[in-house]
């Protein structure tokens, strides 16, 4: 009736190591966001238009408050994973967050991999972010595998 402490271990280390990918995620938007506010301050005045440098940077004006809020809204992300990483530490049921967690993980990735290839470092933040979504699904699928083939079960 004694589960197997090797399996909790490894299982509450790659939670972890999920978390701290996942911390990507809420970077990539608050870099976006300070992007996006250094183009508001400093508008680019277009030749030949009237305006002072608005029409050219409303692009900004309208990313700056969804960049913000999705960095906030990222956020989510390293405490999910951090919630399952301790409470497999204390032995205590996970049920179904790690999946939950990665399946979040990946529909957020649909919108910030375009976001991050318009930052300065593009490919870097775009290597981070698969591989954040790359852990979050070899750590969700050792939970499941685990439990098929049996560790950890009485």
């Amino acid at each position: 009736m004694a589960t197997t402490g090797g399996a909790t271990t490894r299982s509450w280390r790659w939670y972890g190591a999920a978390a701290l990918a996942s911390a990507v995620f809420p970077a990539v938007f608050v870099q976006a966001t300070l992007r996006a506010h250094w183009y508001v301050e400093h508008p680019m005045i277009v030749p030949g238009d009237d305006s002072p440098g608005i029409a050219a940077n409303a692009g900004n004006l309208l990313a700056l408050p969804i960049f913000a809020v999705a960095a906030i809204a990222c956020l989510m992300f390293p405490l999910l994973w951090g919630i399952a990483a301790f409470r497999t530490r204390k032995d205590a049921a996970v049920k179904g967050l790690p999946v939950f967690s990665t399946v979040l993980q990946g529909v957020a990735l649909l919108v910030a991999l375009p976001v991050a290839t318009t930052l300065p470092y593009s490919w870097a933040d775009v290597a981070t972010l698969v591989a954040a979504v790359l852990i979050a699904l070899w750590a969700s699928s050792r939970d499941r595998s685990g439990r098929r083939t049996g560790l950890g079960s009485p």
